[in-house]
């Protein structure tokens, strides 16, 4: 794809949002037993808020759906399925606001996407981030079904929505108790609970499933893939096959993206990343350290033990240089080779063949990114 034709996809996809945002903003309008000025507050509020943390990130995850759609029709789509696929890529996109915007408080980051964290605005407070995030997930289930209660896959739709917020819930909590907590306060560093058994689990959950498996499944349920049939009347493969390999692939994709993210997070400068990378302050069970601990000496050993988890910009860069001591880099780049690989080989098996075409997409996305 080209960039211009890139540039006018994110356009029309953006020109979408807005339609989306001023649905949501006139149905605070119609708040009953609200007086004119409390609805007008919460309007003005939310008209900062909504451009605030949904759009403004590279937008991949919603962009997915429309290709997936696209790719699994084999045509240009229609303008009403151009803006049904959009409105579910928003979706995915706002579930990815509600994540982002509990995530930077719960690590204490300062940055996101190059501007402060939404609670870190002036006069938006923490608790009302906090109340914010579960606003902007109760907007996704007004969104949906506003556009999409009489759609034939209506059910399995909502279904998919909920089963991955409580799938993200779940990778989150394993990636916060990496380290335990006793009466309120961080009990002392466990180098031992950093593990590659922990981090892949939190990674499946945390990352491949509302990053990657979401929108390759919105497509699919979108276009009428039953999850549930086992092959066509064609005798290809059914639906359970198409919604399988693509889970199959995502997680590979997802494992990828988030160790490309920790080593990101350690080692790219902020200007380019768009942010703050606080892994190494606040104990992160990364691929980094897992990796670490599997290569140090016992002398190394101290310097994890004596220097991770602390905000001491002296011992984060001592981390820092223990990790290249290490050469974690030139593994993660031998590691990036081995699972493109991987992955071409599962898209090649993908049939119908159209299909591959959404996960190129992906993994073109991904391929050596920086940021």
């Amino acid at each position: 794809m080209s960039s211009s034709s890139s540039s006018s996809s994110q356009e029309a996809f953006l020109a979408i949002y807005k339609e989306i945002e001023s649905e949501l903003l006139a149905s605070l309008q119609s708040l009953p037993a609200l007086s004119t000025n409390l609805k007008q507050q919460l309007v003005d509020y939310y008209s900062v808020c909504l451009p605030y943390t949904v759009p403004g990130g590279k937008m991949t995850r919603g962009l997915t759906v429309v290709r997936g759609v696209q790719v699994l029709k084999q045509r240009e789509l229609t303008p009403a399925e151009y803006k049904d696929a959009a409105i579910l890529g928003w979706m995915v996109e706002w579930l990815q606001a509600v994540f982002l915007v509990a995530d930077d408080i719960m690590d204490a980051s300062i940055t996101r996407r190059g501007q402060p964290c939404w609670y870190q605005v002036p006069n938006v407070t923490q608790d009302n981030a906090i109340n914010d995030a579960l606003i902007l997930e109760n907007m996704i289930y007004q969104t949906i079904r506003r556009h999409f209660k009489s759609h034939p896959s209506y059910i399995h739709i909502l279904d998919l929505f909920i089963d991955t917020t409580f799938q993200t819930e779940v990778g989150q909590h394993i990636d916060t108790n990496g380290t335990p907590y006793a009466d309120g306060k961080r009990a002392p560093l466990d180098l031992s609970r950093f593990t590659l058994d922990r981090y892949r689990g939190c990674v499946r959950y945390k990352t491949c499933y509302y990053s990657f498996y979401l929108s390759c499944a919105l497509a699919l349920a979108y276009c009428g893939y039953d999850p549930n049939e086992s092959s066509g009347e064609d005798g290809k493969s059914g639906g359970a096959s198409l919604y399988k390999k693509a889970e199959d692939i995502c997680m590979i994709l997802g494992e990828y993206f988030q160790i490309q993210d920790d080593v990101l997070d350690a080692f790219a400068s902020p200007e380019v990343l768009g942010k703050i990378g606080t892994d190494i302050e606040d104990a992160k069970c990364s691929w980094l350290v897992c990796k670490a601990l599997e290569l140090v000496t016992e002398e190394q050993k101290k310097i994890l033990e004596e220097h991770y988890g602390k905000h001491d910009p002296e011992g984060v860069q001592k981390v820092k240089d223990l990790y290249r001591e290490l050469k974690l880099q030139e593994l993660y780049g031998d590691y990036e080779e081995e699972q493109k690989k991987i992955c071409d080989g599962l898209i090649a098996q993908i049939e119908p063949e159209n299909f591959q075409e959404l996960f190129k997409f992906l993994l073109g996305k991904i391929y050596k990114r920086e940021k």
